[in-house]
């Protein structure tokens, strides 16, 4: 099933150059020492954020994104500079929209990533990392560009992708009734999150915070299920940190999650906006993300062991929850997501 990812989703650096695709050759080094910073922690951004997603040790079925060597292959040719690079990429990074995408069949199979706000700094030592060093590229990697080379045997992602570029742009960037979907799941995520904080806060004044968590453990999911039910959809919350293993995140909603945080963290250069995600599975079904965020009622239980939590609390997690790893929150960080799935209406 071909999946669509629309406005906001993930994970892609696409905003690339047409144009040969070769690996570039590096500039020489104006200054050494200052370089070398830089690229050390480009290189510490790259493999904490970005392989999330650009996952070099992932089998090619498993990605989730393109690898980095093959999307600096998209944004260079040999007489790319560095500065160019640079400029492309941060252009990209700092406004991913739908309408600036130039890698076509990338965005049909992964979509666009998340807004993710960058420092200046951050992103030029991004920048220069995947510029001028040797970036790992996956087991398959070469095998499949080779097997590419055949006429319609031995295809892989990257010459699928390809090959979907060469199409009519028959598309649009956004999938019919998008703004539909996006205001339905906005609705729906503060519906769920009135319901679950209506009856905490009556749980935890009936029977105290201890009481609230073996209420949450039996009522929440049924809560959030019955909202649902009465909407038409699914509604789920799912974490990076769960308490409910039930609830983990998979590793491209994990990376949605980390594109949250970067939001919340820079809303003063998003000017306050958190934008949620949407994505088209197969023309069928939509999905919609927006973030959970602490507030000071949540540290009680997912706040700092012995200040925010109590003992007594503790320990009720503990014989509740013994995989437990929600703990260890500030106010107004994200914690995980809402997720919701509708069945696509007939247009």
């Amino acid at each position: 099933m071909r999946t669509m990812i629309i406005l906001l989703v993930p994970f892609i650096f696409l905003s690339c150059r047409e144009g040969k695709k070769n690996d570039p050759t590096p500039e020489p080094l104006s200054d050494p020492i200052v370089m070398d910073q830089s690229l050390e922690h480009g290189k510490k951004l790259v493999e904490s954020e970005c392989y999330v997603c650009h996952n070099p040790k992932a089998e090619e079925a498993d990605m989730i994104a393109p690898p980095m060597v093959a999307v600096r292959s998209h944004y260079t040719d040999k007489k790319t500079t560095r500065e160019e690079f640079s400029r492309s990429l941060t252009d990209w990074l700092n406004d991913p929209r739908p309408e600036k995408v130039k890698m076509r069949g990338a965005y049909r199979r992964f979509g666009i990533m998340p807004y993710q706000p960058y420092s200046e700094e951050d992103l030029r030592d991004i920048s220069a990392y995947l510029y001028d060093s040797e970036l790992p590229q996956p087991q398959w990697y070469e095998d499949h560009r080779r097997q590419g080379q055949g006429k319609g045997t031995g295809k892989g992602m990257m010459e699928e992708m390809e090959e979907m570029e060469d199409m009519e742009d028959e598309d649009s960037p956004y999938f019919p009734r998008a703004t539909f979907y996006r205001n339905r799941g906005s609705e729906i995520a503060a519906k769920a999150q009135g319901v679950l904080g209506k009856n905490l806060v009556r749980a935890i004044q009936e029977k105290g915070t201890s009481g609230a968590i073996s209420f949450c453990k039996v009522q929440a999911m049924s809560l959030t299920d019955s909202v649902g039910i009465m909407n038409n959809a699914i509604v789920k919350r799912v974490s990076d940190k769960p308490r409910n293993l039930q609830n983990r995140a998979t590793a491209e909603e994990t990376g949605y999650i980390i594109a949250f945080r970067r939001q919340l963290e820079n809303q003063a250069k998003n000017q306050g906006e958190i934008r949620p995600i949407l994505k088209e599975m197969g023309g069928e079904e939509v999905y919609y993300y927006s973030p959970i965020v602490t507030n000071a009622m949540c540290l009680q239980c997912h706040g700092k062991s012995g200040s925010e939590i109590q003992e007594p609390v503790l320990n009720t997690l503990r014989a509740l929850y013994p995989a437990d790893e929600a703990r260890g929150y500030e106010t107004g960080q994200v914690r995980g997501m809402w997720k919701i799935q509708f069945v696509k209406e007939s247009q």
